[in-house]
C-alpha cells in the first residue's frame, strides 16, 4: 500500500531495514536452534520469490543447516523482516490493526493475525523487566472503552518517571482493583503511595495492600487538592492512549485485548522512550522470543 502510493516496488522501502536486521541478528543473536552453539558460519542463501534471499547458516558443532530467521520471532513468516518490522512499528504508533492487515493483505488474514499474536506475546513477556523506581508514589486512573459489544475498563498506573502499567478489568470491584495494583507493584513498583481520582473501589483495594491512598475528589476539590495531590499525569496518559487503544481494532476478544494492551505498555516503557528505539525494539523481541 505504502509502496504503491510512491509508485515503487514494495521491497524498495523495507529491504534496507531487512539488511540492518540481518546484521543485528548475526552480530548479537546468531546461534544454532538445535544445540545453542554460537560457533556458526554462513552457508549461502535460500532463494525467495517475494523478498530478499535469506542467508543460510551451518553449525560447526552439530552440523545443523538453518536459515537466519530460525529460532526468532520472524520464523516461518512470509514477508520480509523489514516489512513486518515497519508494520509493527506503525501499529504501536497509530494503533490501526485493520490498516496493517490491509497493508500486508497478501499474507492472508490468518497470517497477519498470527504475526500480531506472536509479537504481542513476545513483548508482553518483557513486562516487569526493570524494577528501579523513584520515590514509590504513583498515580492511577481508569477509563471505559466499548469493544466487541462490551463495555470494558482499562486500568492504568503511572510512576514519576513516566513508566506505566496497563491492564484490562472485567469489572470495577475492589477485588479487581486490588488484583491490578498487585500486578502493577510487581511490574513497575514497589507502590508505597497512590494518588487517584477517588474511585469508590480504591480505598479498600489500597487498604488490603497496605498502600497509602491519597484521593482527589474531583467534584469537591477540582483537579488538585489543597495538599497538591492530583492524578493529572495518568489523566494525560489516557488522553493519548484512549485514541490508540480504540484504534487498535481487530482484537475481538478479551484475551486479545489484554495482550495488545500489555504489549503497548512494554512498547511505551522500554522502546518508545529509549535513546535507540529501533535497536531496543529488535533486542527486546529477540531476547524474549529466544528465552
Amino acid at each position: 500500500m505504502l509502496a504503491k502510493a510512491f509508485g515503487v516496488p514494495g521491497y524498495f522501502l523495507w529491504s534496507p531495514l531487512t539488511f540492518l536486521i540481518r546484521f543485528f541478528l548475526i552480530e548479537h543473536f546468531c546461534c544454532c536452534p538445535d544445540c545453542g552453539s554460537t560457533d556458526v558460519v554462513r552457508d549461502g542463501f535460500g532463494e525467495r520469490k517475494t523478498m530478499p534471499d535469506i542467508p543460510m547458516l551451518e553449525c560447526n558443532d552439530c552440523g545443523r543447516d538453518f536459515c537466519l530467521r530460525a529460532n526468532t520471532v520472524f520464523y516461518w513468516k512470509h514477508a520480509s523482516m523489514g516489512e513486518l518490522f515497519i508494520v509493527s512499528w506503525i501499529f504501536f504508533g497509530k494503533g490501526s490493526r485493520r490498516w496493517m492487515r490491509e497493508w500486508i493483505r497478501g499474507l492472508g488474514k490468518f497470517c497477519c493475525s498470527e504475526w500480531f499474536e506472536r509479537l504481542e506475546k513476545t513483548l508482553s513477556e518483557a513486562a516487569g523487566n526493570f524494577s528501579e523506581f523513584l520515590d514509590g508514589f504513583f498515580q492511577a486512573d481508569e477509563m471505559y472503552i466499548h469493544s466487541f459489544g462490551k463495555k470494558l475498563l482499562i486500568f492504568g498506573v503511572k510512576r514519576g518517571d513516566g513508566k506505566i502499567f496497563e491492564t484490562v478489568l472485567r469489572g470495577h470491584s475492589a477485588f479487581e482493583f486490588k488484583t491490578a495494583l498487585d500486578k502493577a507493584d510487581e511490574e513497575i513498583g514497589p507502590i508505597v503511595g497512590l494518588d487517584t481520582d477517588a474511585h469508590t473501589s480504591c480505598p479498600l483495594a489500597t487498604e488490603w495492600l497496605g498502600i497509602l491512598h491519597r484521593p482527589v475528589n474531583r467534584s469537591e476539590e477540582g483537579f488538585v487538592n489543597e495538599k497538591g495531590v492530583h492524578s493529572n499525569g495518568v489523566e494525560n496518559l489516557w488522553s493519548h492512549d484512549r485514541d490508540w487503544i480504540e484504534a487498535a481494532r481487530g482484537y475481538g476478544s478479551m484475551e486479545t485485548l489484554k495482550r495488545v494492551v500489555k504489549a503497548h505498555q512494554v512498547y511505551h516503557n522500554q522502546i518508545k522512550e529509549s535513546p535507540v528505539p529501533v535497536w531496543s525494539f529488535l533486542k527486546l523481541i529477540y531476547e524474549e522470543f529466544v528465552l
